[in-house]
């Protein structure tokens, strides 16, 4: 019965938070910390970063050689030539003339052993070429194309007289040895007066004919359409451009 009232006691107690037994009874009560929190846990995840693709190359450059220029009147050509070497008779219709059968090519000018072309876009002037007389301008939107002049042929070395070989013994003066199953051969025989004086009269006569002789030079702007100059030690020449 004691223990009962005991009991009864001691319920509404520990209802109301009060623990008979609580070691801590009688203190002030803290409350338990609060775990941190993580600022890497708060921010967004970064995606990754995309690989850069770039760009694709440009298409090789295609180039023209100048082959030659013609004005007739206010008319004035270009004659043009691809790398496959077809050649092209460019007119210049105004100031700016597309290329026919390159329409991403125009024509600019035409001048005297000179023009300007006009690149694409997609495929500008980046490298020239001096030996093809190409030289990129206006960063590469454009070419000036200069007629490049060839060289002459040198003439050829004048022929070394051969030295009189020493006849073998037995052989008369003026003879050439033989080789196997030939003949003696004698050498150039003494002209005689009669011959000498005619030889010298050719000689003076040659000389009289070719004492005014003077070169023949055709200009680049006296060159007709389809035609083209051949310059040679002689002179200079005009054949069609198919030769």
């Amino acid at each position: 019965m004691r223990y009962s009232f005991f009991l009864l006691f001691l319920l509404p107690l520990t209802a109301h938070g009060f623990d008979l037994f609580d070691a801590q009874r009688g203190k002030e009560k803290v409350a338990p910390a609060q775990p941190p929190t993580s600022s890497v846990a708060a921010q967004k995840p970064v995606p990754p970063p995309q690989p850069v693709v770039p760009p694709p190359p440009p298409p090789p450059q295609v180039d023209f050689t100048l082959v030659g220029t013609s004005r007739i009147g206010s008319k004035k050509v270009a004659i043009l030539q691809t790398k496959e070497g077809k050649q092209l008779l460019q007119p210049l219709r105004g100031a700016r003339t597309p290329i026919e059968g390159y329409a991403n090519y125009t024509l600019l000018e035409v001048n005297s052993r000179e023009i300007r072309l006009e690149y694409p876009e997609d495929s500008p002037c980046r490298v020239s070429n001096a030996q093809k007389g190409i030289a990129c301008v206006d960063n590469g939107k454009a070419a000036k194309l200069s007629l490049v002049r060839l060289n002459a042929l040198a003439p050829p070395p004048p022929p070394v007289p051969q030295q009189p070989a020493m006849p073998p013994p037995n052989l008369p003066p003026g003879a050439v040895s033989p080789g196997p199953l030939q003949p003696v051969q004698f050498g150039p025989r003494e002209l005689s007066p009669e011959e000498a004086a005619k030889r010298d009269a050719e000689i003076k006569k040659r000389q009289e004919i070719y004492k005014n002789f003077q070169r023949q030079e055709i200009k680049d702007e006296d060159v007709p359409p389809g035609m083209r100059v051949v310059r040679t030690p002689f002179g200079d020449r005009l054949v069609p451009l198919t030769q």
